[in-house]
């Protein structure tokens, strides 16, 4: 491969972003293209969380380069997590709330809003604590923290759903997505059985 390991995860990241850039601003009409903007990197927070947590089971389930490949960059795809979500909370502020930081509490929805915002905080921390560095301070509290990811998982579903602008109300896509994830905690958490496989991610 021309590019490997962290290089193709971030050229990976950047294209994700420039191709919602370029559909909003081509293919999305006018009046929508801001919420689509804003729902698109929030979007994109999910799904790349639910791919962190589902790494080690896309090994189990099939051993190739492109799953390695993924669990051996799960740091730098969470770190990609985190950059979307800034995006989209970067992005709420200035086209919704026009960086009023108490504003969200005034609001119908401010439950789901806060929700949300506890989300980002726990991706913030993991993402400020994805280094060597970090993982030689905390030693074995360093795995325990990367447990957050299920409380920011929920939360950020639970937030999605509610307050979701352009892909939620569609509601096929929060029922795919809950389907996916409750797949996905069954078989990490060995509810139900990889075929074959009798070790635990």
């Amino acid at each position: 491969m021309f590019l490997k390991g962290k290089y193709c995860v971030i050229l990976s990241g950047i294209a994700l972003a420039i191709l919602v850039y370029l559909a909003g601003t081509f293919l999305i009409p006018a009046k929508q293209s801001t919420v689509f903007f804003v729902s698109s990197f929030g979007f994109l927070a999910l799904l790349t969380l639910i791919l962190v947590i589902s790494s080690p089971l896309l090994v189990r389930l099939k051993n190739n380069s492109l799953t390695r490949f993924l669990l051996v960059q799960q740091r730098w795809i969470g770190l990609f997590a985190f950059f979307f979500a800034a995006t989209h909370v970067s992005l709420v502020y200035n086209f919704f709330f026009g960086w009023d930081f108490l504003k969200p509490l005034s609001l119908p929805n401010s439950t789901f809003l806060i929700l949300g915002a506890v989300a980002f905080l726990f991706l913030a921390l993991m993402a400020a604590t994805s280094n060597d560095f970090a993982i030689r301070v905390l030693g074995r509290n360093w795995k325990r923290l990367q447990y957050v990811i299920y409380a920011a998982l929920a939360l950020v579903f639970v937030h999605a759903y509610n307050v979701g602008l352009f892909y939620f109300p569609n509601r096929l896509v929060p029922w795919v997505l809950a389907a996916l994830v409750v797949i996905v905690l069954a078989l990490k958490w060995n509810i139900v059985k990889i075929p074959g496989s009798r070790e635990k991610a």
